[in-house]
């Protein structure tokens, strides 16, 4: 493409230029051009058609006219003396020769002869002469075709150096040199550069010929160009909604200069989605050409097909149709072949909107082969008629092929015309929604939300383009389970559709289904139906009652009915959906398929259970067939399938068909897991965290010998495992020396820095009136982050699917026993059972175990913590309740594994807070004292990771001076108290005072703690560094050299409840179109955390000061910690084992967070804990540590010792500390 164009150029230029300045044209000055432009605009008020013509004729002769001045220098600069004559026949020669292989396309051969005859012109004309600079110019222009830019960009600027220098830097060919060099700089992709040299061609005509100069029109209208390469397209329409006046102005309204300049307006208004405008300045063009011509040509004939286009986008598809199809008939007897396949084109579109596809595809289908030939000089032209294509396969659901043209489509653009082009970014937009329609949602999201960076910065916030690709990407949040992030999409798009098109436009109504659709999906089943029953109405009247997307929102509205309980309604709208999509759709047809998965639903409630299995087994079919085996709807009929057989009695095949959903289902989200952030990871699990509470339901249910193994495969596919993926990624992305990943790792730090600020400071100056916007926009970049960094490490991940119960079984070691605790939902009872693996002397066993409902377990957790940590209780009502519990929570199980005295132990829920070692059997004693306990996250934390574990020495933190008032410079005081002034001054302090307000004692324990500590780990000849009161300051984690094998953290710690008033605010605010929804700005991970050096003197100040050495170091700052392969993290400190309890993941908080930045095992408190008593553990904890005892073993002595101390023998002192974690996973073996 590029070559064909650079071949035109070259066989254009002037060789040589010998002519009897008479024969030119005069050049005109302004006023004289005015008065002939005057004289045009009388002749059309007199409808005298041949003078406007040849008028016409005569002021683009003028207006192209070059002053007396450039014919005079360059007949000086090209003069050739007699003596030179032959040499200058040999040069005709070579230059014919030249043009010859040029015209050919034998470039390579042309070069040579351009490089020789270079050459032969300087020895026999000199460098500096006409003849000598055209062939530099041509070996530029040459160099350009062949993509050797850097002899192109030295021989252009040699060609533009002597041009100056021969013909000075405003004449006509110093211009086209220039030009030259623009087009070099556009294929290099640097548009700042063709930019400028475009403005300076802009300036050179203006000044050499005047403003109204044909030349100084067209190099203005180039740079338009050039700003739509950049992707500038609001400049773009800015600079030619200020060209076409002083075209207009220059050469009259009805020259055809003037009427492309309109026409390119038009277009640019309605590719930024302003149609109204578009349709007027079009209509206008229209006249104009009647008026000056009384004809309707060719060109009239091409815009009207334009305004017939636009009325289609704008609705009014009858108009658009008629329009069309005269036109189409017009062309044809008017010989405009082309432009009556541009025709078929356009109408196409319409028949697609009116529902009409099969006949839209023949039409379009037709213009492809048309335009495969035809239009190989605009390629740009050819795939655009493919995309329309493509979207009439997506809609007939022919998917595989729509998402091959797509791609097809989509590399052409590239290619062509770069990712900025209005057709690249559509090209994207449709396969990103393919993707997301195949349910391939981790090639969809980078894909969908680089389209929307690129729509917005190219057509801006409010065009309609922006509008579709922000509805794909809030189709892709929702189908994730991230409905907070889809709403907000749905109503910007909604508002700027209405305000380009009306309510009842076709792009309205369809986000309006899509937003219905959403609430429907968040329980708001009432508003959602009324939604659906209205645009049921809208859209029927607007396309008729078996269109497509009519059919679409009777379905939904039938799916809104089944979820209001109310059934024959359902049944009855799905059903007659489904009888006119097998007919009008077809019965492969995706939304057929929809609608079989929909009436096999509606049947399994109405109890007509025969007949739902009969239905849904044929949808399962169809599903699987069409779509796939991981696509969202075989899903769909796989859970209502199963629901049916449940409802029938017939577990066994419940659970089967289940199985087969758990394992696929994990094969999904071992894709789509990675390559998301936090927020949409979640929404996966959440959403589908029904499917696996089914599953359990069934196992509890079911007569399966192998019922106990199944639950724990099925805690292996999902328990833990977002906090397997974040630590995986956050490790990789330690050790990795990929610069994509360390430069998002790097950035990500960054952003969750200021996140924690932010959210530390409450509003300030920059933020007032949006503190929640702006927390929520750093919540955004952090996601995205997130995702850039998963899709970075994907090649090094380690996939769930490759853990099975056998290589768990096989980890442990003999004589001991996995208990996997699962709480699920029984309908709408909350459950509880665990799944067991005994290894008896090397026998493998299973087992399942049923408790009582989760309620009840939860409320003995919570009383016998509370009792644990009152002072007042007295022992019997300690031993009572701690009988109690341990009869409820473990009775069941020592019952299960009788004789076994080595657990591992993986809690779940309310249970992650539980002090196990603490419950008291009949004979009242402690289970500490009959059972060792290892408490896990997962199953998977028994199997070795290829991650190695650090050897860099001890570091111990303890007993900061929290008071120390040195840690900020006086210069950082200073800031800090300005920011802080200023934000009371404005009176916008109100959130995020929570951390504001703590106020922590001196540790006197913690000091001593620390020193004892380091004064072992130096008895025993290991390395260590101590930080003790002062130098205890948070910026030495973050200046750790080396990974720690063991760090020590002797503090105060901290779990602050959420802001309930916040909270509230955050949600009111979610079903508002004004704001984009915020986050919960009650994070966890900024609730919990460790104080350091100086927090009580920068507690007034935190979020103003610099978040690495502000004194509070956050569960979110632990994640960009160095930790990976570190070996044990002690927090000696309050609550560091609380935070906010996430189902099946454990509690988001401090130990979490050490967790997911790399470290094996983490010891920490589940309350606040005595200064003397946590000293006197860690110390006896570290005297054995130190000496090669594993810290689980170590730990469970000393506390046992403990039990007999008159001093620390209540569980409040003992119990208080918890070990998490495995260091079999880090790579250790246990000695």
């Amino acid at each position: 493409m590029r070559e064909k164009i650079l071949i035109t150029l070259l066989l254009s230029f002037t060789v040589f230029i010998e002519v009897n300045s008479k024969e030119l044209p005069h050049f005109k000055n302004e006023a004289e051009q005015g008065l002939l432009v005057e004289e045009i605009n009388n002749a059309v008020s007199s409808a005298e058609f041949k003078r406007v013509k040849d008028l016409l004729s005569e002021i683009t002769v003028f207006a192209s006219a070059k002053p007396d001045w450039v014919i005079e220098v360059l007949e000086r600069f090209s003069w050739i003396p007699k003596a030179k004559e032959q040499d200058y026949l040999l040069w005709l020669e070579l230059q014919s020769e030249f043009e010859r292989l040029v015209e050919e396309g034998q470039l390579t051969t042309a070069m040579g002869l351009a490089e020789s005859s270079l050459l032969y012109s300087e020895e026999s004309f000199g460098k500096s002469h006409w003849l000598t600079l055209q062939w530099y110019r041509d070996a530029g222009a040459l160099g350009i075709g062949l993509g050797e830019f850097e002899s192109a960009d030295s021989f252009l600027n040699e060609a533009l150096a002597l041009s100056i220098d021969g013909l000075g830097d405003t004449h006509a060919e110093t211009q086209i040199i220039i030009g030259l060099l623009i087009e070099l700089y556009k294929v290099k992709g640097e548009l700042a550069d063709a930019i400028a040299l475009q403005e300076l061609v802009i300036a050179n005509y203006g000044a050499a010929f005047g403003s109204n100069h044909l030349s100084t029109l067209e190099a203005m209208q180039a740079r338009v160009k050039i700003l739509q390469l950049q992707g500038n397209y609001l400049y773009a329409l800015e600079a030619q909604q200020e060209l076409c006046p002083l075209v207009d102005e220059s050469l009259s309204l009805y020259h055809p200069s003037a009427l492309h300049c309109h026409i390119y307006l038009a277009n640019l208004l309605s590719e930024s989605g302003r149609l109204n405008e578009a349709e007027a300045t079009l209509s206008l063009v229209v006249a104009n050409i009647e008026k000056s011509s009384g004809v309707l040509n060719a060109m009239a004939v091409r815009v009207l097909m334009t305004l017939a286009d636009l009325r289609s986008r704008r609705g009014d598809y009858q108009v658009a149709k008629e329009m069309l199809s005269d036109l189409i008939n017009l062309s044809r007897q008017m010989g405009l072949v082309d432009q009556s396949y541009i025709g078929k084109n356009y109408l196409a579109r319409v028949l697609v909107s009116e529902g009409q596809l099969s006949e839209a595809a023949t039409l379009i289908k037709d213009v492809v082969t048309y335009g495969e030939g035809a239009w190989s000089h605009r390629p740009i032209d050819y795939y655009n008629t493919l995309l329309e294509l493509g979207g009439i396969y997506q809609r007939q659901s022919r998917l595989s092929e729509a998402e091959s043209i797509f791609k097809k489509a989509l590399a052409a653009f590239l290619e062509l015309a770069g990712d900025k082009h209005p057709s690249t970014l559509v090209a994207m937009n449709n396969l990103g929604n393919i993707y997301e329609q195949l349910g391939l949602y981790d090639q969809a999201e980078p894909l969908l939300k680089q389209t929307l960076s690129g729509m917005e910065a190219t057509f801006g916030q409010s065009s309609s383009q922006t509008a579709s690709t922000r509805n794909n990407l809030a189709l892709l949040h929702e189908s994730q389970g991230n409905f907070r992030e889809a709403e907000p999409l749905y109503l910007t798009s909604y508002k700027h559709l209405v305000d380009q098109f009306g309510e009842d436009h076709a792009a309205s109504l369809a986000i309006q289904n899509n937003l219905a659709y959403l609430y429907m999906l968040m329980a708001d089943f009432e508003v959602a139906s009324s939604m659906f029953e209205e645009l049921a109405e809208r859209w029927t009247i607007l396309l008729g009652q078996n269109h497509q997307d009519v059919l679409k929102v009777r379905n939904n509205l039938g799916r809104a009915y089944q979820k209001q309980g109310k059934l024959s309604e359902a049944e009855q709208q799905i059903y007659n959906s489904l009888v006119a999509r097998r007919l009008h759709l077809g019965e492969k047809h995706i939304d057929t398929i929809r609608s079989e998965i929909d009436l096999g639903s509606v049947y399994l409630e109405q109890g007509q259970l025969r007949l739902a299995v009969q239905q849904l087994k044929l949808a399962l079919k169809l599903a699987e067939n069409e779509l796939g085996e991981e696509h969202p709807y075989t899903f769909e009929a796989l859970n209502n399938l199963a629901r049916a057989h449940e409802a029938l009695g017939d577990i066994d095949a419940a659970v089967n068909i289940r199985e087969i959903g758990l394992v696929r289902r994990s094969r999904f989200l071992d894709r789509m897991l990675w390559v998301t952030g936090e927020n949409a990871r979640e929404g996966y699990i959440r959403l589908h965290r029904p499917e696996l509470h089914e599953y359990l339901a069934n196992l509890i249910r079911s007569d399966d010998p192998d019922v106990g193994k199944k639950a724990i495969g099925a805690s292996l596919q999902r328990k833990g495992l977002l906090l397997k993926i974040a630590s995986e990624i956050e490790q990789i992305a330690q050790l990795s020396n990929n610069q994509i990943m360390k430069a998002a790792a790097t950035e990500l730090a960054a952003v969750r820095k200021q996140l924690a600020a932010l959210t530390l400071s409450g509003p300030t100056p920059e933020t007032k009136g949006r503190h929640p916007e702006a927390l929520y926009e750093l919540e955004l970049q952090v996601n995205e982050l997130q995702s850039t960094l998963g899709r970075a490490s994907l090649r090094y991940r380690s996939t769930i699917a490759d853990v099975s119960v056998e290589k768990v079984a096989q980890s442990l070691r003999p004589n001991s026993a996995l208990v996997d605790f699962l709480m699920y939902d029984d309908g709408d009872q909350g459950k509880v059972l665990a799944g067991v693996i005994i290894n008896s002397a090397g026998v493998i066993q299973y087992d399942i175990v049923e408790f009582s409902d989760s309620a009840e377990i939860e409320n003995i957790v919570i009383d016998y913590r509370e009792i644990i940590q009152d002072d007042l209780a007295d022992e019997d009502e300690l031993l009572e309740l701690g009988q109690i519990a341990y009869e409820l929570i473990w009775g069941p199980i020592a019952r299960s594994i009788e004789g076994i005295d080595y657990v591992y132990l993986i809690p779940d829920g309310v249970l992650n807070i539980l002090p196990f070692n603490a419950l008291i059997n009949g004979e009242e004693r402690y289970l500490i004292e009959t059972t060792d306990l290892h408490m896990l996250t997962s199953g998977r934390d028994l199997l070795q990771t290829q991650f190695e574990p650090a050897s860099g020495g001890y570091i111990v933190l303890a007993g900061p001076d929290y008071n120390a008032d040195q840690i900020m410079t006086p210069k950082e005081r200073a800031l800090a108290e300005g920011r802080r002034s200023a934000a009371l001054q404005q009176g916008i302090r109100g959130f995020g005072g929570g951390l504001r307000g703590l106020k922590f004692a001196p540790l006197p324990g913690a000091e001593r703690e620390g020193q004892i500590i380091t004064d072992q780990v130096i008895a025993s000849a290991a390395s260590g560094e101590m930080y003790i009161g002062k130098s205890a300051q948070e910026k030495v984690l973050s200046e750790i050299s080396a990974v720690p094998e063991v760090l020590h953290m002797a503090t105060h710690g901290f779990f602050l409840e959420a802001d309930e008033k916040l909270r509230k605010r955050l949600l009111k605010m979610q079903r508002s179109s004004e704001v984009q929804v915020p986050p919960p700005g009650d994070n966890p991970l900024l609730r919990s955390g460790l104080a350091f050096a100086g927090v009580n003197s920068n507690a007034p100040f935190l979020g103003d000061v610099d978040t690495d050495n502000d004194g509070v170091l956050t569960a979110l700052e632990v994640l960009r910690l160095n930790l990976s392969g570190t070996r044990l993290v002690v927090l000696s400190a309050c609550e560091t084992g609380l935070g906010e309890i996430h189902e099946g993941e454990g509690v988001y908080g401090l130990r979490r967070s050490f967790q997911e930045a790399g470290v094996a095992e983490v010891i920490s408190s589940l309350w606040e804990v005595s200064d003397a008593g946590t000293q006197a553990l860690m110390t006896d904890l570290y005297g054995l540590i130190v000496n090669g005892m594993p810290a689980r073993e170590a730990l469970r002595q000393v506390q046992i010792e403990m039990l007999d101390s008159p001093n620390w023998g209540y569980p409040y002192v003992w119990s208080a500390f918890m070990i998490v974690g495995s260091y079999e996973s880090a790579g250790m073996t246990l000695q």
